[in-house]
């Protein structure tokens, strides 16, 4: 580039030598023309040679002067690329740092926002407009009047004075309704923005959200004197009246009522009002919920604050406002009582006797002790709740216990101490095992809690012991306390004493499976073993033998000594039928003097005869039967499966057949089943 430069100064130097030359010879040689000797000298060669020389200089100076310029131009325009350069970096430095500031802006949990000196809102961070619940364009060259409501608004704007005619940052809390109407106190920084270039001041605004730090502050006055009462059992008018005289001492001139809403949601009672006019609070006492019923009756209906600052001449107010003013109340502040689930319970109102609006302070209180009255209301309900669940659980005729995760108790109702003779002190901090007779009580535990870990009732029955050890039947349902955390903490068992109901099922299960007379198996029940044992016949290729039993002239002991005689005959027998057989082994009695028996895992039909002897050899020794001693003996049938069948009718017939051939060859005897005897038949 510096050759281009040189090569250009070249050409205006060759252009400017020949101009030069001809002017400095136009200007040497114009005068000198009157004297000859100096034409002359001019004309000589020493003369050009000097002229020469000094134009080569002049030329020379041009030459290097150009040089000199051409390289400050070209450092120039270096430099000029250079800073281009870094402006560009500058500005892409620039649009990053302000992307980043915005994002930081946006994650802020604090409303940021930025406005002109006339109160408009330039910029926001996203908290700002999810708090307004509008959109940016909704925002943007907008004022906090069209955002908020006009009270809130006229604050705001305060505030916004003080710091442009101060030029100094300010500082302040205020109530405002968020997107969803509720009102949040936030405390707001407001701090003068200065432009450097022309001078515009505009605002910054930084907003937190310190509602629940406040009604912490608020209620931690006097709230350990609420929780107190309440601890104590103090009755919900008490505390009503507390927090009213809180209220009262701290403003005077302010008037409290406390509107509770009845059971159908529709009206409003009387819940607290000392200071109001006892006809006052006569007349409003049931008032209908709705629009334009009182600051009361509409914050009740809508949910949401009423200020009515001048009852005379507010529309809410058309139907009570004779009433209200003979009772010399001016305005009426009322703020609806909700629960946590934002249901409305009722009202807390402020009146005053002049007209006026309520302070910032009034209106923190106002929500401080909406809070407080809630939190009463609720406990109360909730303690009546559990009087009452208190008194059905003591009272109930189901027993109740609440033991810990470890199974250790902790409450016992008064109807488990009646049924086991224990006193709750007895039983307290045992374990429920205590209480069980069960041999498997370990295995009944580890099902217990199998069960409910899962989230499950537990349901089954156990056998309980009495202090003087009784035993008593219940069936119990087993269900987990958990906390928060949904760990369990508690288990709550509720039981039914069926020590009846199971004295029934079994009256019962003899009745329809047992002889009632003897205790042996009924012909049912006989059956139905029979089948059983025919199935482990097929099972294990093993063999069984049926013995049916007639006693021999059974009907002259009923002749002679009354039937009483012979029932306690045909006890005796059953008992020496028990006694003479395993315990595996079936005895029962089908119906008058008659007997089966079912002889499992014979090896031999020598077994069977053997068995039968026995019992032969028993039955025939005297019975004592009160009013004599007799002797008896019996006729034994014997039938084997699988040899001889394997149909449990066709069993009972042959042992049947068997025992009537025994009959004939003499009684007293037994006689094996053969079809050849059974054709004889």
């Amino acid at each position: 580039m510096i050759c281009q430069l040189m090569q250009r100064a070249f050409v205006r130097v060759a252009l400017k030598q020949s101009y030069l030359t001809g002017i400095i010879l136009f200007w040497l040689s114009a005068p000198l023309k009157a004297d000859d000797h100096l034409a002359d000298l001019i004309q000589s060669l020493d003369f050009w040679r000097f002229v020469a020389i000094f134009i080569g200089g002049i030329q020379f100076l041009i030459i290097v002067g150009l040089g000199i310029f051409a390289l400050k131009k070209f450092r120039q325009a270096k430099r000029a690329k250079a800073l281009s350069s870094g402006l560009a970096e500058k500005a892409e430095q620039l649009s990053e740092e302000h992307q980043l500031l915005r994002s930081l802006m946006d994650n802020l949990p604090h409303l940021i926002s930025f406005k002109n000196k006339n109160g408009e809102y330039i910029e926001f961070n996203t908290s700002f407009e999810s708090f307004t619940g509008k959109k940016r364009s909704q925002i943007l060259q907008h004022t906090e009047y069209e955002l908020f409501e006009n009270t809130e608004a006229a604050g705001i704007r305060e505030q916004d004075k003080l710091v442009l005619t101060t030029g100094i940052t300010q500082k302040a809390s205020r109530w405002l309704h968020d997107s969803e109407g509720k009102l949040r106190l936030m405390h707001i920084s407001k701090a003068p923005l200065r432009a450097v270039k022309d001078g515009r001041t505009g605002i910054l605004s930084i907003s937190q959200d310190i509602t629940e730090q406040h009604q912490r502050e608020i209620i931690y006055k006097y709230r350990n004197n609420i929780l107190e009462m309440m601890a104590q059992g103090a009755p919900l008018q008490n505390v009503f009246n507390s927090l009213i005289g809180f209220t009262e001492e701290t403003f005077p001139g302010l008037y409290c009522s406390i509107l509770l809403l009845d059971k159908s949601g529709r009206y409003l009672l009387t819940a607290a009002a000392p200071s109001l006019p006892d006809f006052y609070n006569q007349a409003i006492n049931g008032a209908e919920i709705g629009e334009q019923q009182g600051s009361c009756g509409t914050a009740a209906f809508t949910g949401r604050p009423v200020i009515v600052s001048d009852i005379s001449t507010h529309h809410y107010w058309r139907d009570y406002k004779e009433l209200a003013l003979r009772a010399g109340l001016k305005a009426c502040w009322s703020i609806p009582i909700k629960n946590r689930h934002g249901e409305i319970l009722g009202t807390f109102a402020l009146y005053h006797k002049k007209i006026a609006e309520p302070t910032t302070a009034q209106l923190e209180l106002m929500h401080a002790n909406t809070q407080l009255a809630s939190i009463a209301i609720d406990a109360d309900r909730m303690d009546q709740q559990l009087r009452m669940l208190s008194q059905a659980i003591e009272y109930s005729a189901s027993f109740v216990m609440i033991t810990d995760a470890e199974l250790t108790l902790e409450y016992v109702n008064s109807s488990l101490e009646s049924c086991t003779g224990y006193s709750a002190e007895e039983l307290l901090g045992r374990k429920v095992g205590f209480l069980s007779c069960e041999e498997k009580e370990a295995e009944i535990v580890r099902d217990i809690w199998s069960t409910v870990l899962t989230g499950h009732i537990w349901r089954g029955e156990r056998l309980l012991q009495k202090r003087n050890g009784d035993q008593f039947w219940v069936v119990s349902s087993i269900a987990p306390i958990k906390n928060q955390e949904s760990e369990i903490t508690h288990l709550v068992s509720v039981s039914e004493d069926i020590t009846q109901l199971k004295k029934d099922q079994e009256r019962m299960e003899l009745l329809a499976f047992y002889d009632p007379l003897t205790g042996l198996a009924n012909r049912r029940l006989f059956k139905d073993r029979l089948d059983e044992a025919l199935k482990k016949v097929r099972r294990n290729q093993g063999g069984i033998a049926l013995l049916y039993l007639d006693l021999d002239h059974f009907k002259e002991v009923n002749d002679n000594y009354g039937h009483e005689a012979g029932d306690a005959l045909l006890k005796a027998i059953a008992r020496h039928l028990e006694d003479t057989v395993r315990e595996s082994d079936v005895v029962s009695r089908i119906g008058g003097d008659e007997f089966n028996l079912i002889l499992h895992d014979l090896n031999s039909v020598q077994d069977a005869l053997s068995v039968a002897d026995k019992i032969l050899s028993v039955i025939s020794q005297p019975v004592d039967i009160g009013v004599a001693q007799v002797e008896i003996s019996g006729s034994i049938g014997i039938t084997l499966a699988p040899g001889d069948g394997m149909d449990a009718k066709m069993l009972i017939k042959n042992a049947d057949v068997a025992m009537y051939q025994s009959k004939q060859q003499g009684r007293n005897r037994s006689q094996l089943y053969s079809s050849r005897s059974y054709q004889g038949s």
